[in-house]
């Protein structure tokens, strides 16, 4: 019985609504006495709860004394529901797709997110919006393992590349279209190896602990930072033109210097 309450709370119902009308499946006919007893819904509610059931065609009255309840087929009743939370969320998608026009007028270049599925869906968007080539720079497999997927549906007909630090690639699973490359001496451009002295270290600031995992460059355009503090992922998410594009000259910079891994 808890569980068809809950289902049919997940449905829209009120949870007095869904326990009585629980109850009358389960009792077939019954006046409130009966339907008090059976549902647990305090005797004074019961009445406000039966007339609401019956306002939305959930369940039938035959007159009498006592009046006599009973419920309309379960199959009916769910069918409703459910075409009434397909509606709900339609328009909730219309309403939420209308808010987020507003929003990207207010544009911002430079934005923060959290959570593994959450930084999962903004690289699905950032990949999928690739259009000529995507350089990755890798300080941890394991993370570069967890959002592989996204990578591979693109290596096929894009350029997809994959930089490590020097002695990091071993065991590395290769993967169909992506090139992967160790990085080599990049004196040229900071006058030190950037990956050892600057991106594979850990970092304190203010009495927290930043670590790299993941550098995405989309065409220039859009790049994504990955990166732990205290132990926890997080994502830093750049549009903003003058960074996108230092990093991408940068990273093609440590590329020309890099050699090609399983050639």
């Amino acid at each position: 019985m808890d569980q068809a309450v809950e289902h049919l709370v997940q449905l829209g119902l009120k949870e007095y609504e869904a326990k009585i009308y629980v109850a009358l499946v389960g009792l077939g006919e019954a006046n409130v006495r009966s339907i008090h007893e059976i549902s647990g819904v305090p005797r004074p509610r019961v009445y406000d709860v039966l007339n609401a059931l019956d306002a939305k065609g959930f369940i039938e009255i035959r007159q009498g004394s006592p009046l006599m309840y009973h419920a309309v087929r379960p199959d009916i009743v769910v069918t409703f529901l459910k075409k009434d939370l397909d509606t709900a969320a339609f328009e909730s998608v219309k309403t939420l797709e209308a808010l987020s026009v507003d929003a990207r007028q207010n544009y911002s270049p430079i934005w923060y997110v959290h959570s593994d599925w959450t930084i999962q869906r903004n690289l699905e968007r950032l990949v999928e919006g690739v259009t000529r080539s995507l350089i990755v720079l890798c300080f941890n497999k394991e993370t570069l393992e967890k959002f592989h997927g996204p990578l591979l549906s693109i290596a096929q007909n894009r350029m997809v590349r994959v930089l490590f630090p020097k002695d990091s690639a071993g065991g590395l699973d290769i993967r169909g279209g992506i090139r992967y490359y160790e990085a080599g001496q990049v004196g040229t451009v900071f006058g030190e190896n950037i990956f050892e002295k600057v991106f594979s270290v850990p970092i304190s600031r203010e009495g927290a602990i930043f670590q790299l995992e993941c550098i995405l460059i989309a065409d220039d355009q859009e790049s994504m930072l990955i990166y732990t503090q205290d132990g926890n992922r997080m994502a830093v998410i750049i549009t903003l033109p003058f960074i996108t594009c230092v990093q991408s000259r940068v990273f093609s910079e440590m590329f020309g210097h890099a050699h090609e891994l399983f050639t």
